[in-house]
């Protein structure tokens, strides 16, 4: 699928030996079941640089495309460039926007299941980022009524170093604070969602709220899932509906065509972000690559009611995204205050001067790998 690169091949201090499949069979009789963050706290005091344990394996392609490696290269460059910068405006500005999905990620996924036999219940979260899933997945762990003795085991991936210590500091804390009824554990892991580092039939949901707009390849990261979830296991992901209609991304992107450049020299090529907008072509993605019971469901009543001016909404925008960071930042000094105050205008003139939030829908599409 690819290979380690070895400016991250370390674990805990141990080298990791460069080969993605060995390394993985090699650990998985040698690391305990699974590491529950809380109890390792306790053992060392603090969390650390090592986040419990955070599986560092981050993948490049090697499909022998160059110039298809190269662009994915430059895309994936700038994803984890923003995002290890913004992960903090990301957590403020997005996350009470976000969390709205939630719910509907979750239940669509099958997590937690309402009844099954008594084993580990495995939940993935691929661009787990602050950890809000994880968080509310916590949760719903205690609220289901399966009297069975299930345990379950969360793991978030994300190629972000400080989104996986804001995440696991996040949970950590929550497991600290919460008693649990059922036994929880969680580790996280620095990789690709388009390559990622599990053995086949390993996950029974995985969910990813609003990662796939990031992906240089969405479809590679939906074959994944189909490969790492057990027969009967669920995908479930969120994205955006189309700019007219997020009324965010519409000041946004409308101010920078009237009062910018919205073709910024050096910007990487990458997918449209709002493909998976369209519950019709998401669902046919699903469908070609194997799931079943597909679905797609439009969450049309979300509000970014933290957003509380045009200001505030320039300022989430330039620290709290990738692709849209990259293209405020190519702007001209004189262009980029033109294209603020713009924005200030519309927000004004959609929101009633600040009265009535931002309407920003999204949908959950969802699919089920064949028994």
């Amino acid at each position: 699928k690819g290979r380690w690169d070895h400016d991250h091949g370390t674990m805990m201090g141990h080298n990791i030996v460069p080969n993605a499949t060995s390394a993985i069979k090699m650990m998985l009789p040698a690391i305990p079941a699974f590491i529950n963050i809380a109890a390792l706290t306790a053992r060392r005091g603090c969390v650390s640089n090592h986040y419990g344990w955070i599986l560092r394996a981050r993948m490049t392609s090697s499909n022998g495309n160059g110039a298809e490696n190269e662009k994915q290269d430059r895309f994936n460059e700038m994803e984890h460039r923003n995002w290890e910068q913004g992960y903090e405006a990301y957590d403020q500005g997005f996350g009470p926007l976000t969390r709205q999905t939630i719910p509907t990620l979750l239940e669509n996924s099958g997590f937690p299941p309402a009844g099954g036999e008594e084993r580990t219940i495995r939940l993935l979260d691929v661009a787990t980022g602050p950890g809000f899933v994880l968080s509310t997945a916590i949760d719903a762990t205690q609220s289901t009524t399966n009297k069975n003795q299930q345990s379950f085991h969360l793991t978030g991936l994300d190629i972000t170093q400080n989104f996986l210590t804001l995440a696991s500091q996040r949970i950590d804390a929550q497991l600290q604070q919460q008693q649990q009824s059922k036994q929880i554990s969680v580790d996280f892991v620095e990789g690709s969602a388009e390559s990622l580092p599990f053995p086949e039939n390993t996950f029974d949901s995985i969910v990813c709220n609003f990662g796939i707009l990031h992906f240089f390849n969405p479809r590679l990261f939906l074959r994944e899932s189909y490969r790492v979830l057990r027969p009967g296991g669920k995908v479930s992901f969120s994205a955006w509906a189309p700019p007219t209609r997020t009324e965010g991304f519409n000041i946004a992107l409308e101010s920078i065509t009237e009062a910018g450049n919205p073709n910024v020299d050096g910007l990487p090529e990458g997918p449209k972000f709002f493909d998976f907008g369209d519950s019709e072509q998401a669902m046919a993605v699903l469908r070609e690559i194997g799931f079943e019971d597909v679905n797609s469901i439009e969450l049309s009543e979300m509000k970014w009611n933290n957003v509380q001016n045009g200001a505030m909404l320039y300022g989430v925008l330039l620290n709290g995204t990738s692709r849209t960071r990259e293209v405020l930042l190519g702007q001209t000094a004189e262009d980029a205050a033109a294209i603020q105050s713009l924005m200030v205008k519309k927000y004004n003139s959609i929101t009633d001067g600040g009265k009535q939030p931002l309407s920003m829908p999204a949908l959950v599409t969802s699919g089920q790998k064949p028994f």
